[in-house]
């Protein structure tokens, strides 16, 4: 099959465009039809043949400009030790010629060549980690040659030639040969490591305190968050249509069917109801948790569509519905204006739960989930356990989320121990891997059997 070609889909599904075996036998079949004469040709027809969406597509033609273009021996500042062949004197060299005989002669052609067949034969393609590179560059230079190019300059430097017009070329040729190496280096591992480097920075990412989280990354955090919540409203979606479906009750028709000899003539379906949770948030957003809360808070309402309603409180001195700001605002700024419009002051739990109870008892029913997010750390004010009682039994599950690691709970003002035993859920949840696993659980809660 073909190499480039081959390569070339590597390097798409690096991108994260999904291509089937199918697609890429159809994919060589497009080639073998138009060639690699028409590059507008080519690229047209692959981007038919490969990618699906436009978000694909967007990322197949960025893919196959940089795979097809080729900005190597190009800098137009550093020509004056690199001319073209037809410039430099004499005979162009052969296939077979060395490294310093094509830096001689200033063959950039050879060069360029002599350079991808190096890639081919390292590897480049199969690297799975940005972090492969500098082994990569290390068996780039031995094939290239690099090793008989320093002998070359060492002997010129015994003899007493260092300084002659020879030695200058070719310690100017190695450095830039080395330079312009490591950029294609670089795009190499920009192409076929993209999605695995990605996935790495994304992993560690998610595994962050989300109140350690640079300026740099809230952008791709936030991103992040609303890609999870997507995936896993898939996943709840699926197991909704699934239970709407159902399932066979292997036991029972058996069972049921005893009398005819093992003939299944009677079929049992076993059927799970899932229903949609309506849940009620409410976070804590004093200067301590205030991080964690906008997350949570982007994460629940990036999943409506497995959500029958969601109520959103938020609280610091004092408690405040902020349903309205979520139904009539986009989520992103939503999410500012929701956190401030909490008076901030000494948090105080007590009347907190207080407020709750006479302002919104009605919002706690047998179908409702309350998520509570909070360090509990009361200030050393009444914890009011039986209102957050009340509410728990009003309510189908009380889920406590703390973000503080465990080590710290129940160590200075923290009342969490007051409050676990009145909760269904308690769990630590500092982190966008924790959240998701969190968010999980409270929807796998809301399954029951029937």
């Amino acid at each position: 099959m073909d190499r480039v070609l081959s390569d070339f889909i590597q390097a798409v599904r690096g991108a994260e465009v999904r291509v089937s075996v199918a697609e890429a036998l159809e994919a060589h079949e497009v080639v073998r039809l138009l060639g690699y004469g028409d590059r507008d040709a080519l690229r047209e027809g692959l981007g038919v043949t490969l990618a699906k969406t436009v978000d694909e597509k967007s990322r197949f033609f960025d893919t196959f400009d940089r795979y097809f273009t080729a900005e190597i021996f190009a800098d137009a500042a550093h020509q004056e030790f690199l001319p073209g062949a037809e410039e430099a004197p004499g005979d162009a060299p052969g296939e077979d010629a060395t490294l310093v005989e094509r830096l001689l002669a200033g063959d950039r052609a050879g060069l360029m060549s002599a350079l991808r067949e190096a890639v081919r034969e390292v590897g480049v393609s199969e690297m799975t980690l940005f972090t492969q590179r500098g082994i990569v560059m290390q068996r780039l230079m031995a094939r290239m040659g690099l090793d008989r190019l320093d002998q070359e300059l060492a002997q010129l430097e015994r003899s007493g030639q260092g300084g002659s017009d020879r030695a200058r070329r070719l310690r100017e040729g190695r450095a830039y040969l080395i330079d312009q190496m490591k950029t294609f280096v670089q795009q190499q591992v920009a192409l076929y490591t993209g999605a695995s480097g990605q996935a790495l920075r994304e992993q560690a990412l998610s595994e962050r305190r989300l109140n350690k989280l640079e300026e740099e990354d809230a952008a791709r955090m936030t991103e992040l968050v609303q890609r999870l919540a997507r995936r896993l409203a898939r996943v709840h979606a699926r197991r909704a249509k699934r239970a709407h479906r159902g399932q066979l009750d292997v036991r029972r028709t058996l069972r049921r069917n005893m009398g005819f000899d093992g003939n299944l003539f009677n079929i049992h379906w076993r059927r799970v109801r899932v229903d949609k949770p309506r849940v009620v948030v409410i976070c804590d957003v004093s200067r301590s948790v205030a991080d964690y809360t906008r997350f949570l808070l982007l994460f629940l309402h990036s999943l409506s569509e497995v959500m029958d309603r969601i109520r959103s409180f938020t609280f610091c001195a004092d408690v405040v519905e902020v349903t309205d700001i979520f139904e009539h605002q986009p989520v992103a700024t939503a999410l500012d204006a929701a956190q401030a419009a909490a008076p901030i002051g000494p948090t105080d739990y007590g009347r907190t739960l207080a407020h709750l109870v006479e302002r919104h008892l009605d919002a706690f029913t047998p179908r409702t989930t309350v998520l509570f997010l909070g360090d509990a750390r009361n200030n050393l004010s009444d914890p009011r356990a039986d209102l957050l009682k009340l509410i728990a039994q009003r309510s189908r599950h009380l889920i406590w989320l703390n973000p503080e690691p465990f080590v710290t709970w129940n160590t200075g003002d923290s009342i969490i121990a007051t409050y676990k035993p009145l909760c269904h859920v308690v769990r630590e949840c500092a982190s966008l891997r924790q959240l998701e696993s969190a968010v999980d659980e409270m929807l796998r809660l809301t399954t029951r059997a029937s």
